[in-house]
């Protein structure tokens, strides 16, 4: 979406100076896409589409693969390549475990909320979350709420998210994270790191992830662990998986997309 170009250009710029010294990132996005997550089903659309961009990164030769959203198909990923797959959810989450007792997620919709707690839940995080784990800005956020907060988030997103911490603090949580990957770099570049008045710690999602994916692709280079061969990760027989595509109509390699 060309009305959203200030977005992609402020995560090209805050990103990669913080990635470890050899690092580097490329920033892709589907060539296709529903233009909406704050569905199950369009999120299920979206998710075919990111696996068409993150089986091209395994084929050109990339050391890993980074989801930049949370609506995310990690799973299916992390079964079809043989290098490491993190997301900006889970690898954020299981960062937030040593962060503190309890971690909530402040996210931009109720709808994006109930499929963030359904993931905490699949990745058997539960226990680890406050009770209702992820809960949504009030208002919603919207395009003319994230533009405004590249370029002023104390403005008005800042102040939805803070009122929606100190709901999650009051029921235990010691670490929120910001359930965005675009609010992320954004409250962070703003100087919002703890919940106003409080020491609980607001982490920026996006960054963490990706500091956790470049230990995720060390420890591949210096274990060879990259993920479990058994099910359900198992990486299937190609030429199936060719045959599948195929007979969805899909072109049988990446490539010819």
């Amino acid at each position: 979406m060309a009305d959203l170009e200030p977005v992609w250009s402020m995560l090209e710029t805050e990103i990669p100076p913080l990635l470890a010294p050899g690092s580097t990132v490329e920033f892709r996005y589907a060539r296709q896409s529903a233009n909406f997550t704050r569905s199950l089903y369009a999120e299920h659309l979206n998710s075919v589409a990111m696996m068409d961009e993150a089986i091209a990164a395994g084929s050109d030769g990339f050391d890993g693969v980074y989801f930049g959203c949370w609506n995310d198909p990690l799973w299916e990923a992390r079964e079809v390549l043989d290098i490491p797959v993190a997301s900006v959810g889970e690898q954020s989450m299981l960062a937030a475990l040593a962060m503190g007792q309890r971690f909530a997620v402040i996210t931009v919709s109720e709808k994006t909320a109930a499929a963030i707690a359904r993931d905490i839940t699949l990745y058997g995080l539960r226990e680890r979350a406050i009770t209702r784990p992820a809960r949504s800005i009030a208002p919603e956020s919207d395009s003319a709420l994230l533009l405004g907060a590249v370029r002023d988030p104390w403005q008005s997103f800042i102040p939805r998210f803070d009122e929606a911490a100190r709901q999650c603090i009051a029921d235990g949580a010691d670490v929120i994270l910001v359930g965005c990957a675009w609010y992320g770099p954004l409250l962070r570049r703003a100087g919002y790191t703890c919940v106003s008045g409080t020491r609980v710690p607001v982490a920026d999602s996006t960054t963490v992830a990706l500091k956790y994916l470049e230990a995720m692709i060390g420890v591949a280079r210096s274990t060879s662990a990259i993920k479990s061969y058994a099910a359900p990760f198992s990486t299937p027989d190609r030429a199936k998986i060719q045959r599948a595509r195929a007979a969805l109509g899909m072109p049988r390699n990446i490539a010819e997309t």
